[in-house]
C-alpha cells in the first residue's frame, strides 16, 4: 500500500512549537504500523483553517489526481487537520475515492463500514462546530472592544497600528495619532469643510502639506476617496460596529470636531448653501473661468458696502497664495477680459476661409451619412418583412408559441439596434451652413457678444477658454487655451491648407464645438 501524509498547523505560534513535527513524527509511524509506503509529505505551515483553498493541501490533491492508482492512502494527523468544514470535507474526500484514495486518521477510528463512516461524519461536524465557536467568541470580543471605544481593527493613516495581533497579544489601548500624518491630514480637513475645496483640491493640498513626501509617494485619488467615505467618521472619534451598524464613542483622540464632520459631509451631499449660493452669483461672470495667476485656483467674489453704494471685487481664497487678501476690482477685471476677446477674435479673412474649409469637409462628410442612413433604412425594411413573416408563421402554426417568442425577440432586438444606428446619423445631420453663417457674425466680434449676453455667461466662456485663463494683478491675462477655432485662427491663420489639415485632424471636436455654439445662439435669440 502506498500513501502520502498531510500535515497542518493554523497560525504561527503552532509553526514555531512542536505541533507540526509531532503530528509528521505520528503520522510516519502510522505509517509503519499499516505497512504504507509514503509517497511524499505536504507540511502546511500557519495557513488558514477556514477553507479547502490551501496552497500545500491543494498540490497533495493534485498528486493523488495525477497518479490515480498509484496511491490507496491519504493520512492526516486528526480530521480537523484535513478541513474545518463539513461541506469542504466530504467534498474532498469523495474526490480522493474517485482518484481510488481512501482517508486515514491517525488518532480516530474512521473509516468505509458504516460505524466508522458515523464517526467520521460526526467528528467532521464537531471540527465545523468548534470552528464556528471559535468565530463567534472571535467576533464577540471585537464587538466588546468597539462598545469600549477602541476599534479592534487595524487604524486608518494618520493613527500607528499596535500590531498586536502580530505580537500575540490584545489591543488593550486605543490607537495613537502619528505625530507626521495625523496634522497633516487634519489640516486639510478642516479646510476642506470651509467649502473653498473640492476632493481634487484635497489631492494637491495634502500633496502640498508634505504627505507625499512622508509616505514616499503621491497622494491618489483612491486615497482621498477613502478618506472621506471610510475614515471620514473614524476621524470625527467615531466608531462603526460592522456587524449592526451601529455608531459607538470612540476613546481614541479625533481629528476633527463633530461640527467639522457634518460640515465635510454636507459638503460632499452637494447640499452646501454657501458653494450653491457663490455658484449662482450673477456679479461675478467670471468667476469660474478666471484663475489666480499665482497659485491656479479659481478667482472668488465679494463685495463691501460704502455710504452710498457697494464696491465689488475679485479676489484669491487661496491663504497661502501671495495674491490672498489682494482684491481686484471686478469693473477692472472685466474690462481687462473684454479687450482679451477682442485680442483673439478671428478677423474676417479668417472666417471667410474657415467657412470655406468646413463647408468642403462636411459635403464630403453629409454624403457618407446620407448613403449611410440609406443602408439602415434598406436593413429596416428587410427586418420588417421578417418580422412580418414571423407572425405569419406563428399563425399559420409553423411556430410553437416557445419558438415564435426567441424568434420575435431576436428580430426585434435586430430592428431596435438598426433604429438606433439610423437616428445617430441623423442626429449627425444639422444646417452646417446655418451655423457657420451664425458663427461668422457672432465670434467676429467676441467682446459685444459676452456683454450683451443675458444668459450662457458660463457657457461661452467655457467655449472660448475650455481650461480657464490666469490672471495678475497688475499684469493682465496669461497665455491661455483656446477653443479649436481660436486655437485654428492662432495656429493657422489664412493658410488654407494647413486650416484643411488641422480641422479634419479635429473633425469631430470641431462639429461638437459647432453645434455648442448653435445651443449659445438660440439661447441668445430666446432672450432678445
Amino acid at each position: 500500500m502506498k500513501g502520502i501524509i498531510y500535515v497542518r498547523v493554523s497560525s504561527e505560534e503552532q509553526v514555531k512549537g512542536t505541533s507540526l513535527e509531532n503530528q509528521d513524527e505520528l503520522c510516519r509511524a502510522y505509517c509503519k504500523n499499516k505497512g504504507i509506503e509514503v509517497l511524499g509529505i505536504y507540511r502546511e505551515e500557519g495557513a488558514s483553517a477556514k477553507t479547502a483553498q490551501r496552497a500545500e493541501f491543494l498540490r497533495s490533491i493534485e498528486f493523488c489526481r495525477k497518479n490515480k492508482g498509484k496511491v490507496d492512502a491519504f493520512v492526516v494527523y486528526k480530521v480537523d487537520r484535513f478541513a474545518r468544514n463539513t461541506e469542504d470535507h466530504f467534498f474532498v474526500r469523495k474526490m480522493l475515492i474517485e482518484y481510488g484514495v481512501t482517508l486515514h486518521s491517525v488518532t480516530e477510528p474512521i473509516g468505509n463500514n458504516p460505524a466508522e463512516k458515523f464517526i467520521e461524519t460526526v467528528l467532521a461536524g464537531s471540527a465545523e462546530f468548534d470552528n464556528a465557536v471559535r468565530a463567534q467568541r472571535s467576533v464577540s470580543g471585537m464587538i466588546a472592544k468597539i462598545n469600549q471605544g477602541i476599534t479592534p481593527f487595524r487604524p486608518p493613516i494618520g493613527y500607528e497600528c499596535q500590531h498586536a495581533r502580530k505580537r500575540g497579544e490584545k489591543k488593550l489601548v486605543a490607537d495613537k495619532p502619528d505625530t507626521q500624518i495625523f496634522p497633516i491630514i487634519q489640516k486639510a480637513l478642516q479646510e476642506f469643510s470651509k467649502g473653498i475645496y473640492t476632493q481634487v483640491d484635497m489631492i494637491r493640498l495634502l500633496d502640498k502639506l508634505g504627505l507625499s513626501k512622508i509616505r514616499g509617494q503621491k497622494t491618489s485619488p483612491q486615497l482621498v476617496s477613502k478618506i472621506f467615505v471610510k475614515y471620514l467618521k473614524y476621524y470625527a472619534g467615531i466608531i462603526v460596529n460592522p456587524w449592526t451598524n451601529e455608531e459607538v464613542q470612540g476613546i481614541h483622540e479625533s481629528m476633527i470636531t463633530k461640527e467639522e464632520y457634518f460640515k465635510i459631509h454636507f459638503i460632499l451631499s452637494g447640499k452646501s448653501n454657501r458653494v450653491k449660493r457663490i455658484r449662482k452669483n450673477p456679479n461675478f461672470l467670471l468667476r469660474q473661468t478666471v484663475k489666480c495667476g499665482c497659485c491656479g485656483q479659481p478667482l472668488t467674489g465679494s463685495c463691501s458696502t460704502g455710504r452710498n453704494e457697494k464696491y465689488y471685487y475679485y479676489h484669491c481664497f487661496n491663504k497661502e497664495c501671495s495674491m490672498y487678501g489682494k482684491a481686484i476690482s471686478k469693473q477692472k477685471l472685466e474690462d481687462d477680459f473684454v479687450e482679451y476677446l477682442k485680442e483673439i477674435t478671428p478677423k474676417k479673412d479668417f472666417l471667410d476661409v474657415f467657412k470655406a474649409v468646413v463647408l468642403s469637409l462636411w459635403n464630403r462628410q453629409d454624403l457618407d451619412l446620407k448613403t449611410e442612413a440609406q443602408n439602415y433604412e434598406k436593413q429596416l425594411a428587410v427586418l420588417d418583412g421578417k418580422r412580418k413573416r414571423i407572425f405569419e408563421m406563428r399563425e399559420e402554426g409553423s411556430y410553437t408559441p416557445e419558438e415564435f417568442k426567441e424568434r420575435k425577440e431576436e428580430i426585434e432586438n435586430q430592428i431596435m439596434a438598426i433604429k438606433i444606428s439610423l437616428n445617430e446619423t441623423r442626429i449627425d445631420q444639422f444646417d452646417i451652413e446655418g451655423v457657420l453663417s451664425y458663427a461668422n457674425n457672432f465670434i467676429a466680434d467676441l467682446g459685444r457678444q459676452w456683454l450683451d449676453l443675458a444668459t450662457s455667461h458660463l457657457r461661452f466662456q467655457k467655449m472660448v477658454f475650455p481650461e480657464g485663463i490666469s490672471y495678475k494683478r497688475n499684469e493682465g491675462f496669461g497665455t491661455a487655451k483656446l477653443g479649436l477655432i481660436y486655437e485654428l485662427n492662432r495656429t493657422c491663420g489664412t493658410e488654407k491648407s494647413l486650416l484643411v489639415v488641422f480641422a479634419f485632424t479635429h473633425w469631430n471636436q470641431l462639429l461638437a464645438e459647432l453645434r455648442e455654439w448653435e445651443k449659445i445662439k438660440q439661447g441668445f435669440e430666446l432672450v432678445l
